[in-house]
C-alpha cells in the first residue's frame, strides 16, 4: 500500500469514526418518553390515616410497624413494607403464610405476591388487601408519576387516539365521586341561588374520605383540569381557595362533566344522612 493509499484509509477510518459518535451523542440525547410508573410520591391510606412517601422513604406496615395494621395476634409485627427499588416503588412480602393481592382501582388487572417476595408497584391507583387469622385488611395507594402523566388527558387523549372537547377530560372514580359532592346541591336544585360548594370538610365527610385525601384529590383534579387549558382552577389559602371551589364547579356543571343521573354513584359510596 502506498503512503497516499494508507493517509486516504485513515482519513476515512476517521470519518467514520466522528459520524458514529455524532450519531451515538444524538440518540443519547434524544428525548426518552416519560416512565409513568417511575418514583415520584407515593401515596398510602389505611382507615383514614393517610402517609406520602418521597423517593428514598419506606413504610412498614403491621402489628408492630411504621403503620399499625392491627394488634391481630395472627399478624407478623411487620408484615410488608413499601420500599423505593431504583426508578420504582416496591411492596415487600415480609410474612411467613400471608400473599397480597394488588388490585388495580379500576378492576382490570390484579397480582399477587406471595411470602418473602418483592413486587413492583404498576397500578396508578391500587389496593393491597391479605389476610391475617379470620380478618381481611385493605390499604389503597396512588403513584404521583402515574397520576400526573398518564392521567392528565386520559389514556385515550394522551395517546393522541381521540378528538378531546375543550373543557372535558376523562374522570376516574375518584375524581367523579369529588365533583358530585361539590355539585351535588346544584344538581339536585338547578334553580338554587346556591353560588359556593361545601368545603373541603364537608366534601370529605360526604365521600366518607379523610381531609387529606380530599384535598389530595382536589388538588390533582385542578392541576388536571388546569394543564387541559381551563382557567382559574389553581388556587392557594383562603379567598383563592374558595375561588377555586367555585370556577371548579361551575366548569363541571357548564360541561356536564357530572349529570344528576350520576348521582346514584354517591349515594352508593355513601348515603347521605
Amino acid at each position: 500500500m502506498t503512503r497516499q493509499s494508507r493517509k486516504q484509509t485513515a482519513q476515512n477510518s476517521a470519518a467514520q469514526n466522528s459520524a458514529a459518535q455524532n450519531s451515538a451523542a444524538q440518540n443519547s440525547a434524544a428525548p426518552q418518553a416519560a416512565d409513568p410508573y417511575a418514583a415520584g410520591k407515593l401515596y398510602l391510606e389505611f382507615c383514614g390515616e393517610d402517609h406520602t412517601l418521597s423517593p428514598g422513604e419506606s413504610l412498614s406496615f403491621g402489628r408492630a410497624a411504621d403503620l399499625v395494621i392491627d394488634e391481630n395476634p395472627y399478624m407478623h409485627r411487620v408484615v410488608g413494607r413499601f420500599v423505593q427499588r431504583g426508578n420504582h416503588w416496591c411492596i415487600e412480602n415480609h410474612s411467613r403464610g400471608i400473599t397480597f393481592t394488588i388490585r388495580e382501582l379500576a378492576g382490570l388487572s390484579s397480582a399477587l405476591v406471595g411470602p418473602q417476595s418483592t413486587a413492583a408497584l404498576l397500578q396508578g391507583e391500587f389496593t393491597c388487601g391479605f389476610v391475617s387469622g379470620p380478618t381481611r385488611y385493605e390499604l389503597s395507594g396512588a403513584l404521583e408519576g402515574f397520576e400526573w402523566d398518564t392521567d392528565l388527558l386520559g389514556q385515550a387523549g394522551a395517546l393522541g387516539t381521540q378528538t378531546m372537547d375543550w373543557g372535558r377530560v376523562d374522570l376516574n372514580e375518584d375524581q367523579r365521586l369529588l365533583l358530585l359532592a361539590m355539585c351535588e346541591q346544584r344538581l339536585l336544585n338547578p334553580q338554587t341561588e346556591q353560588t359556593q360548594p361545601p368545603s373541603n370538610r364537608q366534601g370529605a365527610a360526604r365521600l366518607g374520605w379523610s381531609l387529606t385525601k380530599f384535598n389530595r384529590k382536589l388538588d390533582h383534579l385542578c392541576e388536571k383540569l388546569h394543564r387541559a387549558g381551563i382557567p382559574n382552577v389553581h388556587g392557594g389559602l383562603g379567598a383563592n381557595a374558595m375561588d377555586r371551589r367555585v370556577h371548579l364547579m361551575d366548569h363541571a356543571l357548564q360541561v356536564e362533566l357530572v349529570s344528576v343521573n350520576d348521582l346514584h354513584l354517591i349515594d352508593r359510596q355513601h348515603p347521605a344522612a
